[in-house]
């Protein structure tokens, strides 16, 4: 009998730290750097509490390094799996990553002065669209499209701002600022999407803990329970995931299908294990709109592809090693 070969386990390790790395930067950095705002609206200087949150600092900013790191290891992972065009684009989408990264690192990371020129941004998010939607038909997993229309409108509204920037057309600045006001809504659309077409695959028994989360802070927030969440809810939490045309009907009710949506991705994971990495991943990840020097955040719906694609691949050489060992 042939032994199975140890290494074929390894990456998916690779996967759940690069998602949980996702996890601890949303909550120790984007999320703790708006949370701070209150104490300031209460009169509160921030340097007065900073001692006291030292340590988040230093779980969101190693939790971003991690990022920065993996994504091109990843990248390059994919590179072994992919042939003609798909092997092209990632290339592309690898090396202008790569090179954004240095640049903005030689101009200093805190230079927020440095601004990519528009036509290599406009061309930068092409190659991630473009390698999105090549790795999702590897894939097979094509309800992960639901989930990434509200980046796809995001790339939307920086796209055709660019291009107002660049020739000053209206037309284009029209269709920026109409993208803009549209992702809160497609972000209830795709939320709702998604938890109607994985319903009966998911465990619901897994998703109910993140239901009742979601539907305790949303009456809490309806209610104004507790001072203060409602500021939480209704502009730290669209904020720190980059959703724009947010009215005030919409905070709670985002909340809540974001927590089910998460619930019943996480139920997917005995029975669909490459979805739910992609799909927990696209969750933890969103475009943000003034990290376009930073690429952690503009290649979210990339990598969440990409962890679906490797995790496929991954388990069908499994099989094949387990078949080949009896």
């Amino acid at each position: 009998m042939r032994e199975i070969n140890s290494n074929s386990f390894n990456i998916s390790l690779f996967l759940s730290i690069y998602v949980i790395a996702q996890f601890l930067e949303l909550f120790f950095n984007r999320e703790f750097l708006v949370s701070v705002l209150p104490f300031g609206l209460a009169g509160v200087s921030v340097t007065t509490v900073e001692p006291y949150l030292h340590f988040a600092y230093l779980i969101g900013g190693a939790s971003y390094v991690i990022l920065l790191i993996l994504q091109p290891l990843l990248l390059v992972y994919a590179l072994v799996y992919l042939r003609g065009w798909g092997r092209a684009l990632l290339t592309s989408v690898l090396a202008s990553t790569v090179g954004l990264d240095l640049v903005h690192i030689a101009v200093g990371i805190n230079n927020t002065s440095f601004n990519v020129p528009y036509a290599f941004s406009l061309i930068y998010v092409g190659l991630i669209v473009a390698s999105s939607i090549y790795l999702v038909e590897k894939s097979g997993r094509r309800s992960i499209y639901i989930l990434m229309i509200p980046d796809l409108v995001a790339f939307s509204f920086l796209s055709f701002d660019w291009l107002d920037q660049m020739v000053g057309s209206s037309i284009a600045g029209a269709i920026s600022g109409y993208s803009g006001f549209m992702i809160a809504y497609t972000v209830i659309f795709a939320g709702a999407s998604f938890v109607v077409m994985e319903s009966k695959k998911t465990s619901w028994k897994s998703a109910l803990p993140f239901i009742i989360i979601g539907a305790t802070v949303s009456i809490a927030t309806v209610l104004n329970v507790i001072p203060g969440w409602g500021f939480a809810i209704g502009v730290a939490f669209p904020y720190i995931f980059g959703i724009l045309g947010v009215t005030d009907w919409m905070p709670p009710v985002i909340f809540f299908l974001a927590f089910l949506a998460l619930g019943v991705a996480i139920g997917l994971r005995k029975r669909d294990y490459p979805l739910f990495l992609g799909s927990i991943s696209l969750m933890a990840g969103t475009v943000i709109f003034d990290s376009i020097p930073l690429t952690v955040y503009m290649l979210a719906p990339l990598m969440a592809s990409l962890l679906m694609t490797i995790s496929k691949k991954n388990a069908e050489k499994v099989d094949r090693e387990v078949q080949i060992s009896k």
